[in-house]
């Protein structure tokens, strides 16, 4: 059920890693490298029933969803690219994570 879900999430987090990324910048590809990673973590998202997702309650499921929108969106087709690095970096390991601990 999560298998695509979770690939994606490893996907970006081993990204991150091994070009050891600290930061995007504007009209880099590594940011729409994860922009697209994302996007994909959401498609997948949205195919997992809303039973399985409850067995998850500590996941941020509605902006998953909605690919974080409130939270990324700034203006017409601009990306807050701080807070891109901060939902890469942090809340994507804080998923897998989580689902990792639950399905031992």
């Amino acid at each position: 059920m999560f298998h695509e879900f979770i690939f994606y999430c490893r996907e970006l987090e081993s990204f991150l890693f091994r070009n050891q990324i600290q930061e995007f910048k504007e009209g880099d590809h590594d940011s729409f490298f994860a922009e697209e990673m994302l996007r994909y973590i959401q498609t997948e998202s949205l195919k997992i029933p809303q039973s399985e997702k409850q067995k998850y309650p500590s996941l941020p499921w509605d902006k998953i969803d909605t690919l974080w929108q409130k939270d990324l969106a700034r203006a017409y087709d601009y990306i807050d690219l701080k807070m891109l690095y901060y939902i890469c970096a942090y809340e994507i390991p804080k998923i897998t994570k989580t689902i990792k601990l639950e399905t031992r």
